[in-house]
């Protein structure tokens, strides 16, 4: 008899992902990440780490870019930008055009830079010249006031 799924993995499986063990190789929709998942779902809750995980998933490209500083990096950079996160598909849309892995591949180059942390840096940025321009010209990511 198996134990029942915790309440992560439940909420994985509705998004087509599996966390797997560290010492078993990653496959399509599988990630390491079990830590960093529970460090958002704890912090921001479920509905923000959906929506993290929707902005990988569901957009062109990224589906399997389930990496534990991509997922970290996202999170961080939607917590700071709720407006974005409001926009919802201008939100996905703007995803469909970045390339995590690509971003990702960079900000490994740059070790002994914490990944997570400079890849925050590049999602922000891409993410801005789509975004904030798309609204009001509005540069530089301000909130409104």
């Amino acid at each position: 008899m198996s134990k029942p799924k915790g309440a992560l993995d439940a909420l994985l499986d509705g998004l087509g992902i599996k966390a797997i063990p560290v010492y078993r190789r990653r496959g399509h929709a599988q990630t390491h990440a079990r830590g960093t998942l529970h460090e958002i779902r704890n912090k921001l809750g479920d509905g923000h780490l959906v929506t993290v995980l929707r902005c990988i998933r569901q957009t062109k490209g990224n589906r399997d870019e389930l990496w534990s500083e991509t997922i970290g990096a996202v999170s961080d950079v939607l917590e700071q930008r709720p407006r974005w996160v409001a926009r919802g598909g201008d939100l996905l849309d703007a995803f469909d055009t970045i390339e995590l892995r690509t971003l990702r591949e960079e900000a490994v180059s740059l070790r002994p830079w914490p990944v997570r942390m400079t890849l925050r840096g590049f999602i922000y940025r891409e993410l801005r010249q789509r975004l904030d321009t798309a609204i009001d010209g509005d540069l530089f990511g301000k909130e409104a006031a």
